[in-house]
Order: structure tokens, then sequence, then C-alpha cells
């Protein structure tokens, strides 16, 4: 093994702290688009279609905050710990402070809830930015090898899969147990936010950045509208966009139909969530045989389509648990393809625009991706909030017969189509093959040695006297 991979490789160790940084990254967005829309409707009493238009209204702000977040992080001063982990344990922080009192400052104020409800709302915006950002940037700075890139990105996903499983099983029983109260709101969200704080600091602390830029100059904010119109960024980014409707729409969802639909069932919430954690890890299996035969392009793209086909599935018999359980585990499959490859699609983004414009937008791209997810889950969930205002949808009450086609619509068939018309986008339009990326690695690493040849030269020069004389 010679000096670059030995400088590439990445321990058993230092991948379970990646892991355990990306675990801590789950709590926040998935209970937020899985919970917060009953949470403000059955527990604080807002109005669907006021929070809805609160989600539309804080994705606008954060179309102008989220690239502005890439642009500073980027460009912060560099520290012993490296470009970007100080700054993920000082977001995490300020993250779950603000993260409780997105909850729970509404309930403290009843008089002006709706006020707070926008304040909190639009300042997790920014704070989950200074965690999130930091962390989507690691995996292009802890190796260039595509091998260990591929583990790390499967690690992410592992991460994502086992976090939201834990949620998938957990909070619905929790919510069951006291009863769609407030105590059972302060059990999820206070052992989330123990969590998020837990894990993530450790595993930031257990990780290294080894990367350094091919160019020390920086880029300008004017860059970030050409960086965006980079092909490969742009399909990726419209795909997130719509993954991130379609996943919330869903998810926030789901609990209005195991309540109204399924008549409370919250356990085959939980027990769906356990299956499909099976289909997602054979998922997983799959695409790392298959990878490269097929490519990162194909797998990827035919795994949305594939989880958005079972999802639609389900329309045969909405309410057969067994119909639910079986396609839980089938769409799984196509869920856990989606999350092994998804960051390592993202890690070849930034090494494109390294390889076309030389330098390092780690930061960028992960703020503007963070921009697009989010503004899919602001999206995603403003769609049910709307559809069960204009279908009759009340309160803690059986539902007429239009608020339950609603339920249906928003669980099921929205998501479904949302994720079959991104995967053929994907798999029609995004242009980096294997064999670009081999040509894009060999050129940034050769950029790298002929970087760190002329800086070891200026140093001997510099620090020779006979040199300085000679000069003189």
């Amino acid at each position: 093994m010679d000096k670059r991979e030995r400088l590439n490789k990445i321990s058993v160790r230092e991948k379970v702290a990646f892991g355990m940084a990306n675990m801590g990254n789950i709590p926040i967005m998935a209970l937020v688009g899985t919970y917060l829309l009953i949470f403000y409707t059955d527990i604080v009493g807002l109005n669907p279609a006021a929070v809805a238009t609160l989600f539309i209204f804080s994705r606008i702000l954060d179309g102008i905050n989220d690239p502005i977040m890439g642009f500073v992080i980027d460009h912060l001063p560099k520290s012993r710990m490296g470009r970007f982990r100080p700054y993920l344990i000082i977001g995490v922080i300020l993250c779950a402070v603000n993260y409780l009192m997105l909850w729970f400052a509404p309930l403290l104020f009843p008089g002006i809830k709706l006020v707070v409800v926008y304040i909190t709302y639009l300042l997790i915006g920014i704070s989950f930015d200074m965690m999130d950002i930091p962390l989507n940037a690691m995996i292009p700075v802890m190796t260039d090898d595509e091998k260990e890139r591929g583990s790390l990105s499967a690690i992410k996903g592992a991460s994502y899969m086992v976090g939201i499983l834990g949620i998938g099983m957990a909070a619905p029983l929790i919510i069951q147990k006291f009863g769609n109260s407030v105590t059972g709101y302060l059990v999820l969200v206070g052992g989330a936010t123990a969590i998020v704080l837990i894990f993530s600091i450790i595993g930031a602390l257990g990780i290294k950045e080894r990367v350094q830029p091919t160019n020390e100059e920086k880029y300008k904010f004017r860059d970030l509208f050409s960086i965006l119109r980079e092909r490969p960024v742009v399909i990726s980014f419209v795909v997130s966009l719509l993954g991130g409707v379609a996943m919330t729409t869903a998810s926030s969802s789901n609990i209005y139909f195991a309540t109204y639909i399924l008549d409370n069932r919250m356990d085959v919430l939980s027990f769906s969530s356990l299956i499909s954690m099976g289909g997602m890890f054979a998922g997983m299996f799959l695409t790392s045989r298959l990878i490269g035969r097929l490519g990162k392009k194909t797998l990827y793209g035919g795994s949305i389509v594939l989880f958005g086909i079972f999802m639609l599935i389900r329309l045969f018999s909405v309410t057969n648990i067994p119909l639910i359980y079986l396609t839980s585990l089938l769409g799984g499959v196509g869920s856990g393809g989606m999350m092994a490859l998804s960051y390592g699609i993202q890690a070849d983004n930034v090494d494109y625009i390294d390889f076309k414009r030389g330098t390092r937008a780690e930061g960028a791209l992960a703020s503007l991706n963070s921009f697009v997810i989010k503004a899919g889950q602001g999206f995603g969930g403003a769609i049910p909030g709307y559809v069960l205002a204009a279908t009759g949808y009340a309160a803690n009450q059986a539902q007429i017969g239009s608020a339950i086609t609603g339920i249906i619509g928003i669980t099921i068939l929205i998501p479904g189509l949302i994720n079959i018309v991104s995967g053929i986008i994907f798999i029609a339009g995004y242009n980096l093959d294997k064999d670009k990326m081999s040509e894009i690695t060999d050129t940034l690493r050769a950029r790298r040695k002929s970087m760190e040849k002329e800086k070891k030269n200026r140093e001997t020069v510099s620090g020779n006297p006979a040199f300085e004389q000679a000069s003189i």
C-alpha cells in the first residue's frame, strides 16, 4: 500500500464515528417531517392551512439563507480540527436549543402561538444548516478514493436507515402510550434532542479531513449561480427536490392514515418501519453487487422508480395490512438503493466542479442540496395541510368521505407518482458515468500532487540560506 492509499484509507473506528455523526442528524427533520403537522393541529390547535403556509414561506426564505450559509462555511478560517468539523459541533448545540423551542414554545405562549411557531420554524432552517452543511461536506474531504467514498456513502445511508427505523418504530408507540398528548411529545422530542447532541458531537470528534483544495483561491459568491447551472448539479438537485416532496408528503400523512383510516393502528406504522429495514439492507447489498455492472446512474434512478411503484400498489387495497407490510418490504429495496448512492453522487458532483472550475465548493453544494431537500420538505409538508383543509378534515373526530379520500391521496398516490417521475428524470438527465468519474479523479489527484510538489519546493527555497543569498 503506497502513501496515497494509506492517506485515503478510512479506519473502522473512524467509519463508526462517521455513522454516529450521521445518526445524530436524523431526529431533527425526521420528527419535523412526520409529527410536527399533527402536533400543531391536534395539540397546539392551529389551522392546518396556516401551518401549510408557514412551511411554504419558510422554504422561500431558505432559498436566500442556504446559499449564503454554504458560502460562509466554505470561507470560514481553517482550524486544527479542519475546515468543517468545528462548525459542525457549534451548529449541533445551537440547533438542539432551537429544536426544543420549535415544539414547546407555542405551548408556553398560547396567546401568540402562531407568531412563536413562525419565528422558531424560520430559525430552525438557519440553525439546522449550521450542523447539516458541514456534515454533508465531509465525504469529499475525508477521502478521494472511489471505494472508500462508496463505503462512506453506504454508511451514511445505513445510518439514516437505522435512525429512521428507530424513530419509525419508537415514535408511534410513544405517542400511542401517552395518548397523543403533550407528555408523549415531551418524551419523544426530549429523547431525540439528547441523541442529536451525544451522537453528533462524539461522531464529529472521531473523523478526519484529508482532501485539500487543489487551488487556495476561494470562489466568489456570484459563482454559486454558475455552479448551480452545471448539468449534473441541476439534475441531482431536481431529483432531491422531488424526493423531499414525496418523502415528506408521505411521512407527515402516515400518522393521519394510521389514526383515521386504520382506526388508530399505530403498531402498523411501527412494524412496517421494521419490515422496510430488511428491504433497505437488501437494497444496499444488491447495489454494492451491481454498481460495477450497471453504474450509479441506472441504479439510483431505478431504485427511485421501484420505490414509487410499490407505493402505488397499496392503492389496490388501502386497508389491507399484509399488503402494507409486503409493499414496505419490497419498496424498502428501492429505498436502500437510493440511500446507498445519493451521497456518493453528491461527492462526485463536488469533484466535477473542482475538475471544471479548479475550486472546491463542498459547502456550496451541501448548502444548495440542503436547500432543495428542505424546499422539498416544505412543499411536502404543505401539501397535506392544504389537502386536509380543502377536504374537510376535522381534528380528533371521525372523518367524512372527502377527508378520507384526501388522506389516502397524500399518503399513497401523490408520493408514489412523484417518485416515479423523479427516477425517470435522473436516468435521462444525469451525465456522470463511471468512465467520466475515473477521468475526473485521476486529474484531480495529479493536480494535488503538483500542488504539493510546488509547495514543498517553495518551503525548501525559503528555508535554505544559500537560495536566499543567490536571490539577492
